[in-house]
Parts: C-alpha cells; sequence; structure tokens
C-alpha cells in the first residue's frame, strides 16, 4: 500500500513539474541549455515527496548532518601541505557564516566547512547546519558582501528544510525505515542543486540575511554578473587563444554549478527587485580576508 501512495505522488509531481515549468517563463532564448534547465526541474520534482507526511526532527536532522558531513570531510577536504593556510579560511568562513546564520529563523549548530580544491566550484548544505564552500568558489568572489550572501543562499537551504525534504524524499522512495538507514544515502544528492524556484527562494531569503548581517546586496550581484559574463562561453567549441582558452577553462569548471542554479541574469534580475521591494540601499563592499585567491 505504501507502495502505491509513493507512486502516487510521484504522478502528481511529474505533472506538477510540467505545470511548473511551463508558469515559470525566463527571459532567455531555447537553447539547449535552456532545456537541460527545465528537465532538471522536472527530475527535482519527480523525487520530491512533501515531507509534511512525516517531518524529520531538529535532532534526528542534526544527527543525520554530523555523519553526512564527516563522511564529506573525508572524501573531499583536501589540506595537502596548506593545512594551516585551510584551517584559516575555514575559520574565516566560521566567522562570516555565524554573522549571517545568527539571523535565521531556526537555531542550530551552524557549520561552515572549506574544501581546499580550486575544481570544486561549487557550494552545498547538509541536513542540521552543515554548509561546505569550495575553494574555486570562493576564488570568482571579490568581496565579503557575496561570500556572506553565498553562505545565506545555503543557510536557507537549510533553514527552509530543502535539505531536509531531500533526505526524507530519499527515505520514503527506497523504504528507508531507520536514521542509521538513512544516513547512508549519497552526499551527491544535496550537491545536485534544488528546483529552480528554490534555489530563488534561497537567493531571496539567504540575501536577506547578509543585509540583516550587516552586508550590501551588491556583493552577490556583482558575482552573479561575472557567471553571466561565463555563461554565454557554454558553446565554445576551440579557444583561440590562451585569454580565450582561460575564460572556457573557467566556465568549464563552473558548469556543474551553473546546471544546479537558475541563470545568473535571472537571479540579478531576482535579487534588484528584492532590493527595491525591501528599500536596499547599496553600499560599500568589504574586501576578502584569508582566502587562498591567488594575487591579481
Amino acid at each position: 500500500m505504501r507502495r502505491y501512495v509513493v507512486l502516487a505522488f510521484i504522478a502528481v509531481a511529474a505533472i506538477a513539474s510540467i505545470a511548473l515549468v511551463q508558469h515559470q517563463q525566463i527571459n532567455t532564448q531555447p537553447s539547449a541549455g535552456t532545456l537541460l534547465t527545465a528537465t532538471a526541474d522536472a527530475q527535482h520534482e519527480l523525487t520530491r515527496v512533501p515531507a509534511t507526511l512525516d517531518r524529520m526532527t531538529d535532532a534526528d536532522e542534526i544527527t543525520l548532518g554530523n555523519a553526512l558531513a564527516a563522511r564529506t570531510a573525508a572524501s573531499h577536504h583536501v589540506t595537502g601541505d596548506n593545512s594551516s593556510r585551510d584551517a584559516a579560511v575555514e575559520a574565516y568562513l566560521q566567522t562570516v557564516g555565524s554573522r549571517v546564520a545568527s539571523h535565521a529563523r531556526r537555531k542550530l549548530p551552524w557549520t561552515f566547512h572549506y574544501i581546499s580544491s580550486p575544481t570544486f566550484v561549487n557550494g552545498f548544505a547538509l541536513p542540521g547546519g552543515h554548509v561546505f564552500v569550495g575553494e574555486g568558489l570562493l576564488q570568482q568572489m571579490q568581496s565579503e558582501d557575496a561570500l556572506a550572501a553565498v553562505l545565506g543562499h545555503e543557510i536557507e537551504h537549510v533553514d527552509l528544510s530543502h535539505c531536509a525534504e531531500r533526505a526524507q524524499t530519499q527515505a520514503t522512495l527506497h523504504q528507508l525505515g531507520s536514521l542509521g538507514d538513512i544516513i547512508g544515502i549519497p552526499v551527491e544528492l544535496f550537491m545536485a542543486g534544488y528546483t529552480k524556484q528554490q534555489e530563488l527562494e534561497a537567493d531571496r531569503d539567504g540575501t536577506t540575511l547578509a543585509v540583516d548581517a550587516g552586508y550590501s546586496y551588491t556583493g552577490i550581484l556583482q558575482l552573479f554578473t561575472a557567471f553571466a559574463r561565463m555563461e554565454p562561453k557554454q558553446n565554445t567549441t576551440k579557444a583561440a587563444n590562451p585569454i580565450d582558452e582561460a575564460a572556457h577553462l573557467s566556465f568549464s569548471t563552473l558548469t556543474g554549478y551553473f546546471a544546479s542554479h537558475p541563470p545568473s541574469t535571472q537571479r540579478i534580475a531576482y535579487i534588484q527587485e528584492q532590493a527595491k521591494a525591501q528599500g536596499w540601499k547599496p553600499q560599500p563592499v568589504q574586501p576578502l580576508h584569508h582566502t587562498n585567491r591567488s594575487p591579481g
């Protein structure tokens, strides 16, 4: 009987995802990337069973997140010969992240981790309050304000229960009865991103957290603008010179991030609308500290 209930939810989610994709008009020309974006949204919705069926307690979510975070650190946290510098970067993330997380709705043991790999151009959150940021993503930032908004974005995936829903979806679909079984789910499920609507929700609320913490919303606009300049290079097949080759390499490391998030131009417009609605005023941005960014 339970299996039929799950199948019914999947069928409903499939219909809803098609309607959602049709309803959410993105102001871009039709392209293979646009089709992939719509397909990704549909796939996310197909595997999303409402967590309200059996909501996870905060205690269980924290236990799950701690186990997943330990597994992630063991497989992704590369320190090598720069362990002291990496520790400084992680401490910096904790300082900025704690400042932003203090304005979150949920009072969880927020912990911020650093993945020391220039090819890891992403950030993701795990249930219970763990947030991971890759060196490659940090290298794209020009200000602490951008970092604060990025951390706020990931905090909101936890705060809005997106992470818990992802875990509970897997538990329901695979009939995982105990917390011990759920702990075994792949961490990659949380790196893959969420529906475009959930990502925009995280942008909105995450930037609000950063502004409430004293940061300027213009920091994240600078980052999204940099991303927008890279996105059109997706169709570049051969670099004509070393500069184009470097730009193509930058884009190739960002494709995973772009695939799991809305187009940067849409995110810019969304934050600008939010700033106007909330009456946010542009403020000077703060420099980044304790990062592994190369000079120049």
